[in-house]
């Protein structure tokens, strides 16, 4: 682990608002996501479920899990424990609700172990190297304290064990970058408001991936965090990047 702090670190989130943003679109939380993304969002958590085999026989944590589709994605893929976390009562809800209608529809393994929580992903209280994968996905963004966030992770998982986190980005080339921001700033608040009622969520959702984007360096957090390997794909001409890491042996 190195001791140096990456510079230009993003201002803290207030936790509380960000809570309450998700707390108020969960219902239609879903819905707005594949809608907006038109339905790419699918193909990235794939990808990510494909980078962490083989989960037979692996605990796999979940952070900020939301309505827990990556969750259940690692549970459909023979993970033996998934657990989804997330700070918003709410999405946990839709989430085991979720859960509870897939089961009922066969579409989930019959002896998937599935256990949902709602706690601070800064501050689990899980018990430590007890993971053997660590998953976030568009999460770390959201976190009043990244590093706290990424060295929660490394203490969760075992030695051996990776860590893989998707988060928004921005496009390198510039002309796909521009017709992506205008987007971002005009329609995705217009048809995200009109699928939520909540244009300010979406609003919030374009700021703070233009100040992720400017302030944040992941590799070198996670670096900072003891994490080693670290590997970033971009996703979709950059609009995603998929990091994953390794904990020492």
């Amino acid at each position: 682990m190195t001791p140096d702090t990456p510079p230009n670190t993003p201002e803290p989130a207030n936790t509380s608002n960000v809570q309450s943003v998700f707390n108020a679109i969960a219902s239609r939380y879903d819905l707005a996501n594949h809608v907006l993304s038109l339905g790419v969002d699918f193909h990235w958590r794939k990808k990510a479920v494909s980078l962490m085999q083989p989960l037979a026989d692996r605990r796999v944590l979940d952070m900020c899990c939301g309505t827990g589709d990556l969750t259940l994605a690692f549970a459909r893929a023979g993970a033996a424990v998934v657990i989804g976390c997330d700070f918003s009562p709410q999405m946990i809800q839709r989430a085991n609700t979720k859960e509870t209608r897939l089961r009922s529809k066969g579409k989930l393994p019959v002896g998937a172990n599935i256990d949902w929580r709602v706690c601070d992903c800064t501050a689990t209280g899980l018990e430590s190297q007890s993971c053997h994968v660590v998953s976030c996905a568009f999460g770390v963004r959201n976190m009043a304290d990244l590093s706290a966030g990424l060295t929660e992770m490394h203490r969760l998982l075992r030695p051996g064990g990776r860590v893989c986190v998707l988060e928004f980005s921005l496009p390198p080339k510039p002309l796909v970058r521009a017709a992506y921001l205008a987007y971002f700033r005009w329609l995705m608040p217009l048809l995200g408001g009109l699928i939520t009622r909540r244009p300010a969520a979406y609003r919030y959702l374009h700021d703070s991936v233009r100040q992720w984007h400017r302030n944040t360096n992941l590799p070198a957090q996670l670096q900072s965090a003891g994490f080693q390997n670290i590997q970033a794909a971009p996703m979709t001409c950059g609009i995603a990047t998929l990091h994953v890491a390794d904990r020492p042996e």
